[in-house]
């Protein structure tokens, strides 16, 4: 009697966010609210603990 084959599934997870996600940086002469400003702050602070990302340079 031949056996069954026995069929392995392995799952790999790829995160690609930070491939197509970046910092929003603000110019001095925008106007946000301070929901918008809040919203940005929390987007860059959390790349900069997942992606890596810098402040820039000027």
């Amino acid at each position: 009697m031949v056996p069954e084959p026995e069929i392995i599934v392995k799952t790999k997870v790829v995160d690609t966010a930070c491939d197509w996600t970046r910092a929003i940086y603000v110019d001095k002469a925008d106007v946000l609210t301070d929901a918008t400003a809040e919203a940005i702050l929390a987007h860059n602070r959390a790349g900069a603990k997942v992606c890596g990302w810098k402040p820039k340079s000027k």
